[in-house]
């Protein structure tokens, strides 16, 4: 909960703040993992969603080739005085490690 209240105070003041919090596998069926959230309904779903709501820009990487349009869009956002906030990219571990 210290990123989320981190991340509301940066989108409330318009600080710019990049967030690269990791996130559970994704294309590994459910197991206990880092930050895993139990939804038995929906395989898509971490802690990190609790990012959205005090993001300006919110992705969840799922291939290594979408980082970069993800990146420039969350730059976008970062430089534009008007919009600026946190934002969050959260990275899986296994896209992590085939980047």
């Amino acid at each position: 909960t210290n990123l989320v209240t981190g991340a509301a105070l940066a989108t409330i003041n318009r600080l710019p703040v990049l967030l690269l919090p990791g996130d559970t596998f994704a294309t590994r069926p459910a197991d206990p993992v880092l930050q895993q959230l139990e939804v038995p309904y929906a395989g898509d779903v971490s802690v990190n969603d609790c990012l959205r709501p005090v993001s300006r820009y919110f992705d969840r990487i799922t291939r290594p080739e979408a980082l970069i349009p993800a990146a420039l869009q969350a730059m976008r956002v970062l430089a534009d005085p008007a919009e600026t906030g946190a934002v969050t990219l959260a990275l899986p571990q296994d896209v992590q490690a085939e980047a």
